[in-house]
């Protein structure tokens, strides 16, 4: 019997394309029916893979989730000569041994108008059945500016300001406005939603992993350091996740059946995490933090076909275990 699925999709700008491509291979026809998926989440990049494939299946079944994951993300590539030099200009800027940050309040930046026409071509809100479906969910996490809350967004919630608020990374965007509330990119407090995913019948939780967890040196350079700070940030978050669904997980060993605030049961949750491991021993800084900003198409597809290339994994034991990379372990507690 196959089993009850959430799948949680981690940002990582343009990185997130990896996160793309896991989805549509498991969407494909050779994998689909291998596993029944109840809900799927995400955050910034992650958001709108999720956001993409959530509609068409419910609007329409796997091939339209296939068709508006891939329309997205050739729409996305910068293949006209304009697009071509304002993508070369941004991920050259981004690499240099300094930071240049500017307020999207004092010089204005177009990501906000350039992320919703991506959206519009790909996701027309209006054509969202009435009622919903129960399943799958759809959960899409973004930052409370002003509290420092997480904020959890579901499917029937769903527009494209809570897409780009999701995405929303300080000093690129300004913070988006959403039902009185500002926001800014999830990558600070829910990267992706995974606690609100145990709520759901489900058997298996299931991870893409963007950002790495370990890294072999200190960063030392300006560009390594923000790159670091930025994969920090991003675990964190997944790691204050997962450990509630770990605590769970350890309290229904130990002592039986729990339920939520609900009233509903908890089941036991197989965690299986999938990373992207973006390396390339030829060119080691080829997945850096200015990568992420990178649109162009053969780095966009290359992303895609690693993802499509991992997807697999889900269903062998290398995905098993992985969650203990991203837990703190006794040894590490100081005492």
């Amino acid at each position: 019997m196959a089993p009850k699925v959430a799948i949680a999709c981690q940002g990582g700008g343009s990185h997130a394309a990896f996160a793309a491509g896991v989805l549509l291979e498991l969407l494909s026809q050779d994998n689909r029916s291998r596993f029944e998926l109840a809900g799927i989440s995400g955050t910034s990049g992650g958001a709108i893979c999720a956001a993409l494939a959530w509609f068409g299946l419910v609007h329409g079944g796997p091939a339209e989730a296939i068709a508006r994951l891939s329309g997205f993300w050739e729409t996305l590539k910068a293949d006209t000569l304009p697009d071509i030099w304002a993508n070369f200009l941004g991920v050259t800027l981004a690499d240099q041994p300094w930071t240049m940050e500017l307020s999207p309040y004092f010089v204005p930046a177009p990501a906000e108008l350039i992320m919703r026409s991506w959206l519009e071509d790909e996701l027309d809100l209006r054509q969202l059945p009435n009622p919903l479906p129960p399943q799958p969910a759809l959960l899409i996490g973004a930052t409370d500016v002003l509290s420092g809350e997480r904020a959890v967004f579901t499917g029937s919630q769903l527009s494209y300001d809570v897409l780009i608020a999701s995405a929303a990374v300080p000093f690129l965007y300004e913070a988006v406005k959403v039902n009185g509330s500002y926001f800014w990119d999830g990558l600070f407090s829910v990267n992706p939603p995974v606690r609100e995913l145990i709520d759901l019948d489900i058997d298996e939780l299931w991870i893409v992993q963007i950002n790495p967890q370990r890294v072999d040196e200190v960063p030392r350079s300006t560009r390594e350091i923000v790159d670091r700070r930025n994969e920090l940030s991003g675990n964190l978050s997944l790691a204050q996740e997962l450990h509630f669904v770990e605590t769970i997980n350890d309290l229904i060993a130990r002592h039986g059946p729990l339920t939520n605030k609900e009233g509903r049961p908890y089941r036991y949750v197989t965690v299986r995490i999938v990373p992207s491991d973006l390396w390339d021993p030829a060119d080691p800084d080829k997945f850096d933090y200015a990568s992420k900003l990178n649109r162009a198409p053969w780095f966009i597809d290359e992303l895609i076909a690693r993802g499509r290339a991992a997807a697999p994994k889900f269903f062998s034991p290398d995905s098993l275990g992985q969650v203990r990379n991203l837990l703190p372990t006794e040894e590490r507690v100081m005492r």
